[in-house]
């Protein structure tokens, strides 16, 4: 037991890093840093850390590792270690967050925005559809082992950027930019069949209201709306599981780089 407590005191200072790059993943990762209570994100924290270390530990970059005689110099590498943490897991954020636009443009087309609820994650009112465009890419990112992917991105990150050795470079923003751009692009093709389909709807509801005056066009028009918004959607929500899985691989490949690079 004692050994146990003296080896725990010697890496202390590693423990506390590999503590906040995993800690800092799970709260921006999708599904776990929001909906889960607070004591079992801590609790699984721990464990993976604790999971982790020995490994991390006994590696020779860690022998290297400098001694912080201020807590400045610590603070600012543990700084770097939370930032490389939330880099990991707000690549799947980002893409969930862009396909949510999807249902923002199909809610905003359809004039359904009267339809909105909380969004845990950002804390702000959005449409009802965007919020269930969200939960379904997050099932399907558990369901397709996506967060097996940002673990074993986070083990990738640890032999190639070890803790306290944190570097930062261009590539990191270029990653984050091409990852928010792809995922601005995976909403417009999510939305594109439904807002062609709302767009003729509506030319439809055009045309009939000029060849036939006397029929109210404002409740006709609504209805054709919801029923083409309803119709389309069931039949092309499919397509978001194929958008996300694609996403999230190319940017866990283009992170992988990004380490690469780094080390």
């Amino acid at each position: 037991m004692d050994v146990l407590v003296e080896w725990l005191v010697e890496h202390m200072v590693v423990a506390v890093l590999v503590l906040t790059r995993l800690s800092a993943m799970l709260m921006a990762m999708p599904a776990i840093g929001v909906g889960i209570p607070r004591r079992v994100r801590v609790m699984l924290a721990l464990t993976m850390t604790g999971l982790l270390l020995p490994t991390i530990a006994e590696r020779p970059a860690m022998q290297s590792l400098p001694d912080f005689d201020h807590l400045v110099e610590l603070a600012i590498v543990v700084a770097q270690e939370a930032m490389i943490g939330m880099l990991i897991g707000a690549t799947v954020q980002i893409v969930i967050t862009g396909i949510q636009l999807a249902g923002e443009v199909i809610t905003g087309t359809g004039g359904m925005q009267l339809g909105e609820s909380m969004d845990e994650a950002t804390q702000s009112s959005m449409p009802a559809l965007a919020k269930m465009v969200g939960m379904l890419v997050t099932a399907v990112m558990l369901l397709s082992g996506g967060h097996r992917m940002m673990l074993s991105l986070l083990l990738e990150s640890f032999d190639k950027m070890p803790p306290g050795n944190v570097v930062f470079h261009e590539t990191m923003l270029q990653a984050v930019i091409d990852c928010m751009s792809g995922a601005l692009a995976s909403g417009v093709r999510v939305s594109a069949p439904i807002v062609a389909a709302l767009l003729l709807s509506n030319l439809v509801t055009g045309l009939i209201s000029r060849t036939m005056p006397q029929i109210n066009v404002l409740a006709v028009g609504l209805s054709v709306n919801a029923l083409a918004l309803l119709v389309v959607t069931s039949l092309t929500i499919g397509s978001v599981a194929w958008i996300f899985q694609d996403d999230l691989a190319a940017n866990v490949e283009r992170l992988s780089s990004v380490w690469v690079e780094g080390g």
